[in-house]
């Protein structure tokens, strides 16, 4: 759930400040696990270095595709990041040289810092929900700053934003490399995790999870994403017990979730959470004045 959670949140920025959907996310996801498990493995570069190099790689190749795709708009534009996302998986699965093909790449090693081994599930637990945790500081921090007020900018109305001499498609490119790079941590963290890199991992059914994610959990705001991914993540391993009506209830579920919260299930909790905090501060004002 938090690896799913890092991947909605980078995908959640470029789908609900620049409003332009990718489904090539899951090939950034694939390029930071396997960045990860080539480092280690074959150059014995320490996990930490990896962590960060497959963030730069999945930013360098978004930057590469993202100039010209970004050029395309709306479902033309969906296609053409489905189409980087099917090359990566055909390279992948072709260079058994380098990426270990259909196989894959086995026995990378535990993400290690400063000595400390993340060598057991509650360490990784903690590892993870500490990386979400630092990528929503940086994020909000983002949002609030200059940088931030152009993205809203962008998602209110691409033509408003450039009469006001924001450069759109810099602030589209500048998203959608974030959001990449937030592929590529948890990619790495994936590899270190799991201890293996295979093709099959990556595929299209991803990618298609991951925007449902975005969407369920609620667009515009951070925190939506990373709802709508814990609540899928939980569903499909709950739904995995009953194989024989995992798939209708799955679908059953996501219709009811869509028409009894458009907005998104985050989105509802925190105007729930607001709505609630005001309402104890109003009631905590009364009692002083009654007092």
């Amino acid at each position: 759930a938090g690896i799913h959670a890092i991947l909605a949140l980078g995908l959640g920025l470029f789908l609900g400040y620049a409003g332009q959907i990718s489904l090539g996310h899951a090939a950034f996801f694939g390029i930071g696990t396997y960045t990860t498990a080539i480092l280690t493995t074959r150059y014995e570069v320490s996990p930490a270095l990896a962590f960060w190099a497959s963030a730069l790689t999945a930013s360098f190749f978004a930057c590469l595709i993202g100039r010209p795709l970004l050029k395309l708009k709306g479902y033309f534009l969906a296609l053409a990041t489905l189409g980087f996302g099917e090359i990566f998986l055909v390279m992948v699965r072709e260079g058994s040289g380098f990426t270990g093909g259909v196989i894959g790449i086995f026995n990378i090693p535990f993400f290690s810092l400063a000595g400390f081994t993340f060598d057991t599930y509650l360490k990784q637990y903690y590892l993870t929900w500490g990386v979400l945790a630092g990528l929503i500081l940086f994020c909000k921090n983002l949002v609030r700053s200059r940088m931030g007020r152009a993205f809203l900018a962008v998602a209110t109305s691409e033509d408003a934003a450039s009469s006001v001499g924001i450069n759109v498609p810099r602030v589209k490119l500048g998203l959608f490399v974030m959001g990449a790079a937030f592929a590529g941590f948890s990619g790495s963290l994936f590899a270190c995790v799991m201890s293996t890199a295979n093709p099959d991992t990556f595929s299209l059914n991803l990618s298609i999870l991951i925007v449902m994610m975005v969407i369920l959990g609620g667009m515009g705001n951070l925190y939506g994403p990373i709802a709508g991914a814990i609540f899928l993540t939980f569903l499909i391993d709950t739904l995995s017990q009953y194989q024989e009506y995992s798939l209708p209830i799955y679908g059953v579920v996501l219709i009811l979730l869509l028409i009894f919260f458009p907005d998104g299930i985050g989105t509802r909790l925190r105007v729930r959470l607001i709505y609630l905090i005001s309402y104890w501060g109003r009631k905590k004002r009364r009692e002083k004045v009654n007092i």
